[in-house]
């Protein structure tokens, strides 16, 4: 193996960082150099799938047609080249072609998932938790805010407009909360079991298990955090026990926009309900039963915040946010594009785009398909 093909694994690395910060160009340049030598590397071909709005004559996208129409490529790479071809295709404004991509796309990942298993679980654990009191810990910091809801929903938006604020940190999708909630002095049960033994000790450790994923700097910096995982829409129930000041803010988006922007991009692993339509619905409404239920139990921990208003009215969202938070506005947070730190979610080309109005409507296009695959809605 030459020098050329040994640096391939540490250009598409550097590629992937640059797409992550913001960096288009440079990412655009790297991904140039690994075409050079592999003009057929997923890893490159799908950083230059991100860090590019298309047009018709790009080299790029020709390779991309000319590879979804080979034969002997495996199921799973050539769904990853049709995500590629569908995002390329829509930023030519062919939408009839994209749609046709994106449903081969999630055709070929082939995933298993059983939507009406997860559903009846939501409702057992619905009924578990409205079963067991709710002791709750001393308030002490940090102080948190937990942002949540359906991926494809403003998330990420949401947590880097907040982000720019110079109190605030955000951390990111912090993976913490679920291991919090299985781990039952020291030993990993099932959810169910840590429902049934919750008590003033036990959600010590949880909250302890929690902050040990939260790194010290932002621990000692005085902040409020930001957590943006949106699956914590699961476990919502047990925040306001185990940070009391804390705020949840459950991001909404019309539910056939969040579906829509679920099925036409590939989330690589896990979210196993987003490559069928009709899972997708029916995990939409599981969790949009999951948070009212919460919402229930604590309703003065909750705020709602609609994408479309984060949009085009973005401080007459966010300021009230801040007020709750003890905060004062700052023009900060106007120019999420401009906050630190990389964005390693599928929001990524979005949010450094900084806030535009037509940010949540572009999936309307797709209505018309939509409803003759999949509707009536």
């Amino acid at each position: 193996m030459g020098k050329a093909q040994n640096d391939i694994p540490a250009l598409v690395a550097r590629a992937r960082h640059a797409v992550n910060e913001g960096r288009f160009e440079a990412a655009r340049a790297l991904c140039a150099r690994v075409f050079e030598t592999d003009p057929g590397n997923l890893g490159a071909l799908q950083a230059y799938a991100t860090a590019t709005c298309f047009t018709q004559d790009d080299p790029v996208f020709a390779r991309l047609e000319t590879f979804a129409g080979a034969s002997g490529i495996p199921d799973r790479a050539m769904s990853q080249l049709h995500f590629m071809r569908g995002k390329a295709l829509d930023d030519m404004g062919r939408q009839e072609e994209a749609f046709g991509a994106f449903v081969e796309a999630n055709r070929l990942k082939r995933a298993r998932f059983d939507a009406g298993a997860k559903r009846a679980f939501a409702g057992r654990l619905i009924d578990a938790v409205q079963a067991t009191p709710a002791p709750a810990l001393p308030q002490s910091p940090p102080s948190m805010v937990f942002i949540l809801g359906m991926p494809r929903s403003g998330s990420t938006l949401l947590a880097q407009m907040l982000g720019a604020h110079p109190r605030i940190t955000s951390l990111g999708e912090v993976q913490a909360m679920g291991p919090a909630l299985t781990t039952l002095h020291g030993a990993q049960v099932r959810l169910p079991a840590f429902i049934s033994a919750i008590d003033a000790t036990v959600l010590g450790q949880a909250r302890a298990r929690y902050l040990q994923d939260v790194p010290q700097a932002a621990m000692n910096s005085g902040h409020v955090l930001v957590d943006k995982m949106p699956e914590n829409y699961w476990l919502a129930w047990a925040i306001p026990m185990l940070f009391p000041d804390a705020l949840i803010v459950h991001m909404r988006r019309e539910r056939l926009a969040v579906c829509w922007s679920c099925f036409r991009n590939d989330f690589g692993r896990g979210h196993e309900y987003s490559y069928d339509f009709s899972d997708l619905m029916t995990q939409y409404d599981t969790q949009e039963a999951l948070c009212a239920a919460w919402k229930t139990r604590d309703p003065d921990y909750w705020l709602d915040v609609v994408l479309d208003d984060l949009a085009t009215t973005p401080r007459q969202v966010v300021e009230p946010l801040l007020d709750r938070l003890g905060l004062s506005w700052d023009a900060a947070c106007l120019t999420p594009e401009r906050s630190a730190g990389p964005v390693r979610t599928l929001s990524k080309w979005q949010v450094r785009r900084g806030i535009a109005p037509g940010i949540a409507r572009g999936w309307r296009a797709y209505l018309p398909m939509m409803e003759m695959a999949w509707g009536p809605f």
